[in-house]
């Protein structure tokens, strides 16, 4: 039986394949559709649609299928943006977020959520409702802006933070940790003293991420994990030339796939990052934006 596109009876979108469950990449190269097996870690993504697909959900399921996971997508917001930035954004009403993640959320149940691109104050309530139940890990990547330029989440960032202290782990860049926090950052330290502002609001666990921090004398990127047990630094090399776009996206649903295949929380950080850096590597330039691969 072939792959049919449902669309749900809400107002919101749940995109549907084999019941919610995409295809993993192995899957689509061998041109199987039947069911994935049992043994594929099943992760519910929640973010915007970027059209160009290099960021956003697009760039979810791209990363999940690479890892052989199963994706089932909610969707918080069309968005209209393109390399020059954000043009607009649409919001799917709090009702129709919330209810599509419960049906993200039904039996077999997910072994990790990764949550992304929220538009504002009533999605971020409506996706703590959502969650009430799991207990699984729970990944956030609070995206404030797009890379390109314009802002994502509209709205009071007071308001994101039960959502952030619902998360396993909060995957900000140092822009975003510095208007979380109140801080500026442009140096690890300043990251390490944002990340303990933070954790004093609830959240457990940062992973700030250094690509925006200022060069280094090795040309190396170091991303900070702050935990109650201590930091940790992953360090990979500085990619020169431009950065492609969806790096964030990449990351922290990597690292969804990985906790959802039981690893620890650090292990599922070093081997997110070891995937990005060489997917960021071989980086080309496709349809007017570079592409991760």
């Amino acid at each position: 039986m072939k792959a049919v596109l449902q669309l749900p009876p809400i107002p919101g979108f749940l995109l549907r394949v084999h019941d919610t469950d995409v295809m993993n990449s192995s899957q689509m190269r061998r041109g199987d559709n039947s069911a994935p097996p049992p043994e594929s870690p099943v992760v519910v993504t929640v973010g915007g649609v970027d059209p160009s697909g290099a960021a956003g959900l697009g760039r979810d399921l791209l990363t999940a299928s690479d890892l052989g996971a199963v994706a089932r997508l909610v969707g918080t917001a069309w968005t209209e943006q393109s390399a020059d930035g954000v043009r607009s954004v649409e919001a799917r009403s709090a009702e129709a977020v919330e209810q599509a993640v419960r049906i993200a959320l039904r039996a077999p149940v997910p072994r990790a959520v990764k949550i992304g691109m929220v538009p504002g104050p009533a999605a971020a309530a409506a996706l703590v409702r959502g969650l009430e139940g799991y207990d699984g890990p729970v990944v956030v990547d609070p995206v404030l802006a797009a890379s390109s330029g314009g802002a994502l989440w509209q709205g009071p960032l007071e308001a994101l933070r039960p959502l952030l202290g619902r998360a396993t782990l909060v995957t900000p860049n140092a822009p975003e940790a510095a208007a979380l926090s109140g801080q500026p950052i442009e140096t690890l330290d300043d990251a390490r003293a944002a990340a303990g502002a933070l954790r004093a609001t609830g959240i457990r666990a940062l992973l700030i991420k250094g690509g925006h921090l200022g060069e280094t004398a090795d040309g190396t990127v170091t991303d900070l994990l702050v935990t109650a047990d201590g930091e940790r630094r992953f360090t990979r090399p500085r990619r020169p030339g431009p950065s492609p776009r969806g790096t964030g996206c990449a990351l922290s649903t990597a690292i969804a796939v990985e906790l959802a295949s039981g690893r620890a929380l650090a292990t599922a950080i070093e081997r997110a990052t070891v995937w990005l850096a060489a997917r960021i590597e071989t980086a080309a330039q496709r349809d007017g934006a570079w592409r991760l691969s």
